[in-house]
This record gives C-alpha cells, structure tokens and sequence, in this order.
C-alpha cells in the first residue's frame, strides 16, 4: 500500500467516526461500531502515512533478500570453481 492509501485510510475514518458520533443518539450498536471502523482505518491510514511497512510486504521483501543473497553465493561459487 502507499501514503496516497494511508490518506483515503485517514479520510474515511474521520468520516466514519463523525457518521458514528451523530447516529450514536438514534441506535448505540450502529454508532459504536463507526465509531470502532474509524478508529481503525484512522490508526491504520496514520501507520501507512508515516511509512510503516504492512506485515505482508515486510515478509515479501524478506523473501527477496534471501533469495538475492542465494544468487550471489551461487555465482560466487562459480566463479571460485572456474578459477
């Protein structure tokens, strides 16, 4: 995901949190639950707007440098065989 990402994250939430703060009066279930989704698309798009890698994306780039470290001792040992 990127920051464009984390801002439509961060607009939802403040929308969603507003939305649950004036149902909130007319059904207490509907106005937490906005209130709660808000809160959680408002902390998730601040994480994503400071730069803060998802899970998946860490363990993906992981997997790249393991394997780009693998090529590179490969070819190092190739290269030490033709010698």
């Amino acid at each position: 995901m990127k920051k464009s990402n984390g801002k439509f994250f961060v607009g939802i939430g403040i929308l969603l949190i507003i939305a649950g703060i004036f149902i909130f009066p007319d059904d207490n279930i509907i106005g937490i639950l906005g209130i709660v989704f808000g809160l959680y698309n408002l902390i998730k798009g601040v994480r994503l707007l400071k730069g803060i890698q998802p899970l998946l994306i860490r363990k993906q780039q992981k997997r790249y440098d393991e394997r780009e470290k693998l090529e590179d001792n490969f070819k190092d040992s190739n290269k030490t065989d033709e010698d």
